[in-house]
């Protein structure tokens, strides 16, 4: 019996053990699977962190090549392909040597050529130019297997500055618009502010929907920062019932309207542009707009008048001093070779070689020809006839077997000897342009961009005959009517009468701001153009733009001597003409934005 008891125990301790280590292996099953998924999960988690480690050194390719396209816009060059840059390898990648242990490369195509396109830009359309690019970046780990391939469309937006009536771009205390007439001003067109806008007047300044033809024209009033019904440079106050700006864009009448409170900002923006319906924001995005390196003496201006790069736009270069084929003055045109002298032909005004086209002068010089009592200084000029000039080209082009191309002519011209120059010698260094001869008119062959490093002084009515689209870009505008005889000292007795003048015109250039702690009020967008006659009960009229991009670096006195002018009455609106793209000129100074169209990992 003890026996047959104790193999039973034996047994029951032997069913324990196997139960044991039944129980054992399993523990160690849930063991080692509860390991191996600590294991899965950490190779996961490091193969995700190198996943998105790739993916985030190939969207910096895409940020590169952006800023590739951008870059070359704001220089006004319309960029290609990657394949066109010198860097790049034989397939058209750019590379970039090690970006936190990762090789990135991309690579930028551009499938579809430019097309008009519209966007709305507070309560109107606005036409660019929009340039598409597909880029592929990718990310090649330099410590591991990891890479990712990541592809975009953008599309750059091109706008064309003369669409604005007022466009102020500079930055910090230089962007700040300020308008602030006597008399009143009726406007119409899109108002742009990089700064904030000081407004008021004396009458009444009305920002409408329609010209003085009652054609139709869209309005807005938009700054960065802040608008005020205030003088910028002592807080004066203007009253809240002189400045008006129509809450619609349809009919003739100057109804439904809203006027302006004394501020306008952050606190009350919502209310105050819903009572605009949009046609006034503020605390809008700033616009970066070109340098005026760009106009300077063998930069891109003079560069493109040599030789435009697009066979449909003409090119000419009036550079240097002491006269044409007689002096220093060289004239270059970019047809039928890219920087063509012609310098000879100019001064005979001959067509080619010996053959005569019967016009007058289209290029002289004149030293000292007036005095700038705002500069306190003589004035040098450049003369320049455009109608004698660009009639003189057709001519030569035809001998050439040739005719205008078709988009404009670009028209490069200083006096400055090279791109150092800061015009600071006893006389000031200008160009004129001006009707030279009896026979000449207010007229131009094509849409034309004149631009210069120098100040520019416009005599007379310019661009009122077959009005064709005109870019003038400048260190500084100045205007003479038709009568101006010249000025030869600064009393308030030297001051000439002048007689009604009419511009059609985009103007780009820059003034000399209000100092950002008071001080010297700059004259403000009413002495945008600079005056130097009496004007009293004169109208000088102009259709156009005033776009300021800068601050003048060689016009650089103050506005407000009382021994300048008087002022002019002030008919002055945006050409509602610039609504057409066919109208615009060459190479026009433009704002860029960015959009992307769409997105493949």
């Amino acid at each position: 019996m003890m026996s047959a008891h104790l193999k039973l125990i034996q047994q029951e301790r032997g069913s324990t053990l196997v139960v044991y280590m039944f129980i054992l292996a399993a523990m160690a099953a849930v063991a080692i699977t509860a390991l191996q998924t600590i294991t899965l999960n950490l190779e996961t988690t490091h193969s995700h962190k190198k996943g998105r480690n790739a993916f985030y050194s190939a969207e910096v390719g895409l940020d590169l090549a952006v800023n590739d396209i951008i870059s070359e816009f704001e220089n006004l060059s319309v960029y290609t392909t990657s394949a066109a840059d010198p860097s790049s390898d034989a397939n058209g990648n750019i590379s970039v040597a090690n970006y936190r242990n990762y090789a990135v490369d991309y690579n930028i195509t551009n499938p579809v050529e430019r097309f008009l396109y519209q966007t709305v830009v507070g309560n109107t359309l606005i036409y660019h130019y929009a340039h598409t690019f597909d880029i592929q970046a990718n990310s090649t780990s330099l410590i591991d297997s990891s890479r990712e391939t990541v592809n975009e469309q953008i599309r750059v937006l091109e706008t064309p500055l003369v669409q604005y009536y007022i466009f102020y771009g500079g930055s910090g205390n230089d962007a700040d618009l300020e308008i602030l007439p006597g008399p009143t001003m009726d406007s119409w067109g899109r108002i742009h502010s990089n700064g904030d806008i000081y407004i008021g007047a004396n009458n009444s300044f009305n920002l409408r929907n329609y010209d003085t033809e009652n054609n139709l024209s869209p309005h807005s009033m938009v700054a960065a920062g802040n608008i005020y019904l205030k003088r910028k440079n002592n807080g004066s106050p203007y009253s809240d019932d002189k400045v008006y700006i129509k809450t619609s864009n349809t009919g003739t009448t100057f109804s439904p309207t809203q006027n302006i409170a004394a501020t306008i900002n952050s606190v009350n923006e919502g209310t105050e542009e819903t009572r605009f319906n949009d046609y006034l924001l503020v605390n809008e995005e700033p616009y970066s707009v070109p340098s005026q390196t760009l106009f300077k003496r063998g930069a891109f201006y003079e560069s493109r008048a040599g030789d435009p790069q697009r066979t449909t736009i003409d090119g000419i270069t009036i550079v240097g001093t002491g006269g044409v084929g007689t002096g220093n003055i060289e004239v270059y045109v970019s047809r039928p070779n890219p920087s063509t002298n012609v310098t000879d032909l100019v001064a005979a005004m001959e067509s080619s070689t010996g053959v005569s086209t019967g016009l007058a002068d289209a290029i002289t010089e004149t030293t000292s020809a007036f005095r700038d009592c705002r500069e306190e200084r003589n004035v040098d000029t450049t003369n320049i006839d455009l109608n004698l000039l660009e009639l003189w080209y057709e001519e030569y082009l035809n001998d050439q077997g040739l005719s205008l191309a078709g988009d404009g002519i670009l028209i490069y011209t200083s006096r400055s000897p090279d791109a150092t120059y800061t015009n600071s010698d006893t006389n000031l260094q200008a160009i004129r342009l001006m009707e030279l001869d009896a026979t000449s008119a207010p007229q131009l062959s094509d849409e034309t961009t004149v631009a210069t490093d120098n100040p520019v002084y416009i005599q007379g009515d310019f661009n009122t005959i077959d009005t064709k689209g005109v870019a003038v870009i400048s260190d500084a505008l100045n205007i003479l009517s038709n009568s101006f005889p010249g000025k030869t000292g600064c009393s308030s007795g030297d001051k000439t009468n002048a007689t009604t003048t009419e511009l059609n015109a985009a103007f780009f250039g820059g003034n000399v701001p209000t100092p950002s702690n008071g001080g010297n009020y700059s004259g403000g967008l009413e002495n945008y153009p600079r005056f130097h006659e009496k004007w009293s009960g004169i109208d000088c009229t102009i259709r156009g733009s005033f776009i300021n991009l800068w601050t003048s670096s060689q016009a650089t006195e103050r506005w407000g001597k009382s021994n300048v002018y008087n002022p002019p009455g002030r008919a002055w609106g945006w050409d509602v003409r610039f609504q057409d793209p066919e109208f615009w000129p060459p190479f026009i100074p433009s704002i860029f934005s960015v959009e992307r169209v769409g997105f493949l990992e």
